[in-house]
C-alpha cells in the first residue's frame, strides 16, 4: 500500500512540476521578447532605400532617390503608389506637413491605369547602384505664402516588385504585378524640411 502511495504520490509531483514550469516558461520575460521581435520585424524590400533631397527653393523640388543596397539582388519596380510614379503628387504618396503644424491638404485623385503597365512605368536598379526622379511641388493647393518651410516624406506600400533585372519580367508578369514577390511590401522615405522662396 506504502508503494502504491509512493508512486501516486510521484506521479502527481511530477504533474504538478511540469504544469509549474510550463506556466513558467509562458510567462517568462524572455518568451515575451522573443514573441516582440518577430512581430516587428521589417516588411520593406530588403535592400531597397528610398530618400529625399531638396535641390531647389523655386519652384521647390526634391530629388527622389531609389538606391539597391543588395550586393547581387537587382530589383524592378512597378512605379505606381511610389515616389517615382509620374502622379505621386497626385496620389497621396507624399505627407507634407506646414512648420507651424497641420497638414498641407493634397487633392488626391483616383487614377484609372492602363493594363498591362507600359514598360516607362518600371525602373531597374542593378546591385549597389541608384536611380533618381526630380519632384516639383507645383500642384494649385501647394499654400501660396512665401518664405515657408514644410516637412515632407513618402510612405506607401508596393505594387509591384521582383528581384530581376526588366528583361526577366514576362508580360504576364506584369499583368499580374500584384501576385509579384515583394508586392504590398513597405517604404517610408527621410522626412525632410522643404524650404519654399
Amino acid at each position: 500500500m506504502a508503494n502504491f502511495w509512493n508512486r501516486q504520490t510521484t506521479v502527481i509531483s511530477g504533474i504538478v512540476i511540469t504544469v509549474l514550469c510550463t506556466f513558467y516558461i509562458y510567462q517568462s520575460p524572455t518568451q515575451l521578447n522573443i514573441s516582440m521581435s518577430q512581430s516587428t520585424t521589417s516588411n520593406s524590400v530588403p535592400g531597397l532605400e528610398f530618400k529625399l533631397t531638396q535641390i531647389s527653393h523655386s519652384p521647390p523640388s526634391l530629388i527622389v532617390t531609389l538606391k539597391n543596397t543588395s550586393p547581387d539582388t537587382p530589383y524592378t519596380v512597378l512605379k505606381w503608389g511610389t515616389p517615382f510614379d509620374s502622379s505621386a503628387l497626385n496620389t497621396g504618396v507624399f505627407s507634407i506637413t506646414k512648420e507651424e503644424g497641420g497638414k498641407v491638404e493634397q487633392v488626391v485623385l483616383q487614377i484609372n491605369r492602363k493594363m498591362p503597365p507600359s514598360q516607362e512605368e518600371f525602373v531597374t536598379i542593378a546591385p549597389g547602384t541608384e536611380e533618381e526622379v526630380e519632384v516639383v511641388f507645383d500642384k494649385p493647393w501647394m499654400p501660396e505664402a512665401r518664405p515657408a518651410k514644410y516637412k515632407v516624406k513618402a510612405a506607401g506600400e508596393f505594387k509591384g516588385v521582383w528581384g530581376k533585372y526588366g528583361d526577366g519580367v514576362t508580360e504576364d508578369e506584369k499583368s499580374a504585378y500584384i501576385e509579384s514577390p515583394f508586392s504590398g511590401k513597405t517604404f517610408t522615405t527621410n522626412e525632410v524640411v522643404m524650404e519654399v522662396h
